[in-house]
């Protein structure tokens, strides 16, 4: 997103960091799912929300013909700077539009923890289901909205106390951070999957992700879910 133009070293610093609030699940689970769907050699996949461009690399890697979008230069800039290869098509378009992409262009899309940072997740489920081909795939992962939420506080047993779940903007305590600066749009999963399934997508399944060191809580990090495209449903 444009956003995080003022972010991206502070961003990139979180990537290499990894760790528990890192993207590396959503990453492995992308490329898992993908290859259970078949061999990826010569498939097109659209990155939407690419950011700095480590799930676009990682899926050339494994064969894809591969196209990262993003609406922010400087992330942009990071990814083309990391892609050794020079096989990445890197694009500066909205999520929400990905009006510089043709219609049915793609076999699978992925977006990796950005549904959370656009104002209109229905925008990109719609973008996603124009762009691919009849039959293509869309996998989502987002920070899981029941245990990642504004109203969500660690109680020092593994588990956490929920205080309210509803749809909102919010913006976390502290200051100088990408979460209390930028903030980011709270729903809870029956509006994603609801949505999902609303633009024109067969639920084929969902998944609660591990976190990879649960220091704070033992709760599931992410939520994922992958859907094939229905062409009779629009």
């Amino acid at each position: 997103m444009a956003q995080y133009d003022g972010f991206a070293m502070q961003y990139r610093e979180i990537l290499n960091k990894g760790g528990a609030g890192g993207p590396e699940p959503a990453f492995r689970y992308m490329e898992e799912q993908l290859g259970w769907l078949g061999d990826l050699a010569g498939k097109s996949i659209c990155d939407i929300g690419c950011g700095q461009g480590q799930l676009s690399i990682r899926l050339a890697g494994m064969g894809a013909n591969v196209t990262g979008v993003d609406l922010s230069a400087e992330q942009l800039a990071y990814a083309a700077a990391e892609d050794a290869s020079g096989q990445i098509a890197w694009v500066r378009d909205d999520a929400m539009s990905l009006s510089s992409i043709q219609d049915e262009s793609f076999d699978f899309a992925v977006s990796s923890v950005m549904l959370m940072d656009v104002p209109d997740h229905r925008a990109v489920f719609s973008a996603a289901w124009r762009i691919l081909k009849p039959g293509g795939y869309l996998i989502w992962v987002i920070m899981h909205p029941c245990f990642q939420s504004p109203f969500s506080h660690p109680i020092g047993d593994g588990g956490r106390k929920v205080s309210e779940y509803r749809e909102q903007f919010w913006k976390s305590q502290g200051r100088g951070t990408i979460r209390s600066t930028l903030g980011a749009y709270h729903r809870p999963l029956s509006v994603y999957i609801n949505d999902f399934m609303q633009a024109g997508f067969r639920l084929l399944r969902v998944d609660e992700l591990d976190r990879l060191e649960p220091t704070v809580d033992v709760l599931p990090g992410h939520f994922a879910a992958v859907g094939r495209k229905m062409d009779d449903a629009r």
